[in-house]
């Protein structure tokens, strides 16, 4: 490609000058470092750093045919092909290997690049019956219900490299639909537990994965998976900013919550029909500042990688830094799979558009998004106010992140009040201490919400008809960590039936929320009943807003997003400054300050009352 200078205006140039660079240092250093390469001081081969060998096969072929095309990167290719082929190849490695293959086939260059005895290795380990039981009606094997998207790409592309008969692509897609018309229901968004309750980052990712891999291999595209496309655009679309951060909560979020918009708001643009020729011009101009964002601040030109673990940065222990070198792989090909959807779109050299700011101040104030209802209901709450966006996540984080900040019900806004990965420190929820030495917390039962949007401000109602007993998560005080009766309580020895979250009768909680203009209030109303017995009542702030003083019941910051919060039913307020270890580390950097108030609970007549109001400023642009 020809050297393009000046001014990135166009998706095609931030690729090019800012994405083609890292791609091709990184298939230099996987081509000379071998088995022994290190990044950032991490063995990039161990045995946590799942799916890495098909990576690297896929990003390599990608590098070499799209951006090197030299004879030499071509054997350069075919030999890390051949150093890989003997790494165990599971699920997402899998589909990554095999869509890389794919590539070199269509190129008419796969038997010139990958040797027969090292193709016929991968036709072996790259098979989606490792996770399937094709005899017990294509159940997945101890897998999450998002894998059969997973294992239909892997079918779908054996078949059209000539690997096996056409068909069990079909009936493993059928089963997906299976899955989505029992659990998405008439909202259309995918639970990746089988009722739970879980709907995060994966269940606005998903349609466009399905999109993407039904579009690569040639298959029309199912009205359900369209619907389900359509409502995760416009749920990116109204979680736009001008500064490029993406999905806000749950597991995976970080860098990867800033490429599920990119993907999600790509595929729907080459589907085409899903988005109208403004909500295109948006979408366009806001993926161009998601892709800056991964190119300016996820990768870090001192570690020459990508960063989510150091420097104040913490992701989930999914994705820990022995997955380095695959993260870095996966991260730049998400990245050219969202530009090649632009670009058969008609937008590879589309310049963004002037007027992205006024186009951002059109959007809805107040949007509530329904993930589900029935027994509890599920929903998400996105609120627009100047340069802030809120996302209040009404959900269940299930079995395994219940009782996690980044799954629990508050406002989260990256790099303003962000959930610290695998870490409990109940944030701006009353935490109740009984008399038994549990923890309880309003947290994951809602069984109604009520979403009422007036001129100027948004209300939301919930009822929420039962308690969480708090499990293994590490719960904090200033800088005491707290041990107490939570160990009593963990999931150890217990089936997977039998595990929390623990619902516990007898304390019901109607809980409001009240979004207007730089303010957000929440109240709690507690009716306490039975033998239940509340010693202490706890609230905590964790805010990335720095020099705070604290007075009674109120905090002030001197800056920062957040200028003060204040109070009622949980005591006065003590202010820390967080220790700097990783129980205070965001996928986005590290928390700033941590305010707790504690005291005694003023019961009357079995009620509990406690009341907050965060006061926030205005973003700079």
């Amino acid at each position: 490609m020809e050297q393009i200078t000046g001014e990135r205006t166009t998706m095609r140039q931030v690729i090019e000058m800012d994405l083609r660079p890292i791609m091709e240092s990184l298939f230099t250093r996987v081509s000379e470092g071998g088995l022994d390469l290190a990044i950032d001081g991490t063995r990039a081969y161990n045995d946590q750093a799942q799916f890495v060998g098909g990576k690297v096969i896929n990003q390599a072929c990608y590098t070499a045919m799209g951006l090197l095309k030299t004879d030499e990167s071509l054997k350069q290719l075919g030999d890390m092909i051949r150093m890989v082929s003997d790494m165990p190849m599971e699920t997402w490695g899998i589909l990554n290997g095999i869509t890389g293959l794919y590539r070199l086939k269509k190129a008419g260059l796969l038997e010139a690049v990958v040797d027969q005895e090292t193709l016929e290795k991968l036709k072996k380990s790259m098979d989606w019956r490792t996770f399937v039981d094709i005899d017990n009606h294509y159940a997945l094997i101890h897998k999450p219900t998002n894998y059969y998207g997973v294992a239909f790409g892997i079918a779908r592309h054996r078949e059209l490299l000539g690997w096996e008969e056409e068909g069990h692509s079909r009936h493993l897609l059928d089963r997906l639909m299976e899955h989505i018309d029992q659990y998405s229901g008439e909202f259309c968004f995918m639970d990746e537990t089988p009722g739970e309750g879980r709907f995060d980052r994966y269940s606005i990712l998903v349609p466009s994965e399905l999109t993407s891999e039904l579009l690569a291999t040639g298959w029309e595209v199912p009205e359900k998976i369209r619907t389900m496309l359509t409502k995760s655009t416009h749920v990116f679309l109204q979680l736009a900013n001008e500064d490029g951060l993406g999905f806000p909560y749950g597991r995976s979020i970080g860098a990867y919550g800033d490429t599920a918009a990119l993907e999600v708001l790509s595929a729907a643009a080459e589907l085409g029909g899903i988005m109208t020729e403004d909500e295109m011009e948006l979408a366009y101009a806001y993926s161009m500042k998601l892709l800056r964002h991964m190119v300016d601040f996820w990768y870090d030109k001192d570690m020459e990688s990508i960063n989510m673990w150091e420097k104040g940065r913490k992701t989930d222990n999914y994705r820990n830094k022995n997955r380095i070198l695959g993260e870095n792989l996966s991260l730049c090909m998400q990245m050219v799979n969202s530009f090649e959807h632009w670009e058969k779109a008609g937008y590879g050299d589309h310049p963004i558009c002037s007027d992205f700011t006024r186009r951002l101040e059109q959007l809805d104030a107040y949007t509530y998004v329904p993930f589900a209802k029935g027994e509890y209901e599920r929903g998400l709450a996105i609120v627009r106010d100047g340069g802030n966006v809120w996302a209040l996540p009404l959900i269940n984080g299930g079995q395994k992140y219940y009782d996690k900040d980044p799954y629990i019900p508050v406002p989260h806004q990256n790099l303003v009040l962000s959930g610290v990965p695998e870490c409990t420190h109940g944030q701006l929820i009353p935490q109740l201490f009984m008399e038994d030495g549990t923890i309880l917390m309003p947290v994951a039962y809602f069984k109604k919400i009520t979403p009422r949007v007036e001129e100027e401000r948004m209300t939301i109602a919930c009822e929420m008809d039962a308690m969480c007993l708090m499990g293994e998560g590490i719960f904090l005080v200033g800088n005491t960590r707290m041990v107490s009766s939570l160990v009593d309580h963990s999931v150890a020895g217990k089936s997977e039936k039998e595990q929390i979250p623990t619902r516990v009768e007898g304390i019901r909680d109607q809980v409001t929320y009240v979004f207007e203009k730089n303010r957000i209030v929440r109240k709690d109303n507690f009716t306490v009943t039975g033998d239940h017995k509340v010693k202490k009542i706890r609230l905590v702030l964790l805010t990335f807003s720095e020099n705070g003083t604290a007075d009674g019941e109120e905090v002030k910051f001197g800056s920062g997003v957040i200028s003060s919060m204040s109070a009622k039913g949980v005591g006065n307020c003590t202010i820390w400054k967080p220790n700097e270890d990783e129980s205070r580390n965001t996928p986005m950097g590290s928390l700033k300050a941590e305010v707790v108030w504690e005291g005694e609970p003023q019961i009357r007549e079995n009620q509990l009352q406690t009341e907050w109001t965060i006061q926030y400023r205005e973003k700079e642009r």
